[in-house]
């Protein structure tokens, strides 16, 4: 790989979009001092460590308007871009200080890209968080005191017929929970019932089971107390 030169306005304008972190020599050919600074990141570039960072280099005086915008004012200058901002610069030949900021700023890139968490993956994580609450998540409209319909109502009868030692989620309450996880179980209803953080199904899956005598031994079961007095 080489340097990009940039000869146009609009080429330098669709350099720096990018996200990652970009570096730009402001030279000219006459000056021995920024064949100092090209050696240099001519040498930057072919290290791995760089593999992240955009080269580039523009003729100060053949783009006086850019020049003039990013405050240009001697050459060699060196200025790091991202997002089209102008976050650090570099003025006159200083190879160690350039070095130290392209890696300053290639960390601080790395640690922000590792450090975002995109919300689909905040809401998996929180769906997973749910459904293991309790060795038995019922996910219902309401609760168990006050069921807020008829299938909520009718499941929670069912469950406490066979003494279930169980916790519920009231889905009305949160609509991102309500929505996210009918496409993480793939299951399109409610209530939804859970055992040890699997599915077991909606209200006639879990009658089916009732009715053939599989539900039983599956239900987690509340601790009776006696009393031996």
């Amino acid at each position: 790989m080489t340097v990009t030169v940039l000869n146009t306005t609009p080429e330098y304008v669709e350099f720096i979009k990018s996200k990652d972190l970009s570096v730009i020599h402001f030279f000219a050919p006459w000056a021995e001092q920024c064949k100092q600074i090209n050696d240099v990141l001519e040498e930057m570039i072919s290290l791995t460590e760089y593999k992240k960072v955009k080269f580039a280099m523009i003729e100060a005086e053949n783009l006086p308007e850019v020049s003039l915008k990013a405050g240009i004012a001697a050459v060699p200058t060196v200025l790091l871009y991202k997002d089209e901002e102008i976050i650090d610069r570099i003025d006159g030949v200083n190879p160690a200080l350039l070095i130290e900021k392209v890696k300053k700023h290639l960390t601080t890139q790395d640690s922000t890209q590792a450090d975002v968490v995109s919300p689909k993956d905040i809401l998996e994580a929180k769906l997973k968080k749910l459904i293991n609450h309790a060795p038995c998540m019922l996910f219902m409209k309401g609760n168990r005191e006050h069921p807020r319909c008829g299938f909520s109502r009718t499941m929670v009868a069912l469950l406490d017929s066979y003494r279930t030692d169980y916790q519920t989620f009231d889905i009305l309450q949160d609509n991102a929970v309500r929505e996210g996880l009918k496409k993480f179980s793939n299951w399109p209803t409610y209530p939804q019932l859970y055992i040890n953080g699997e599915l077991i199904g909606g209200l006639d899956i879990v009658k089916e089971m009732s009715d053939s005598g599989d539900l039983d031994s599956m239900l987690p079961k509340k601790i009776v107390s006696q009393d031996r007095s």
